[in-house]
């Protein structure tokens, strides 16, 4: 896989991003749980002696299959909010430094390009 270059030209909007993504993270785990806890309910009531046949197997593994995808969702959030908010954060200190270095270049300080 390769990444070309990406322009940021605004951070602060990137931020946000970050922010709301891992405020959809929260928002996963909350709704995400939901169905989990009503699909082992139902795979209870469909095992061992008040059903025959496979069903409560079956709604079982589709609460532990849900709730791991869901869990996993979570997670891609959170990691993708973290990283936004810290490229923001990086990008804005970056461009303050290299600002900083110019300006002073201007003011006959001694450029760090040589």
């Amino acid at each position: 896989m390769t990444f070309e270059d990406t322009q940021i030209g605004d951070p602060h909007s990137l931020s946000k991003a970050g922010v709301g993504a891992t405020e959809l993270a929260g928002e996963t785990k909350a709704v995400g749980n939901r169905p989990v806890d009503e699909t082992r309910a139902a795979a209870r009531d469909f095992t061992g002696s008040n059903w025959e046949g496979g069903l409560g197997k079956a709604l079982t593994d589709v609460a532990e299959t849900w709730s791991r995808q869901s869990s996993g969702l979570q997670a891609i959030c959170v990691t993708v909010g973290s990283q936004c908010k810290e490229t923001a954060a990086s990008y804005s200190s970056t461009e303050t430094e290299n600002t900083s270095v110019v300006q002073n270049v201007d003011k006959g300080a001694r450029s760090p390009f040589g």
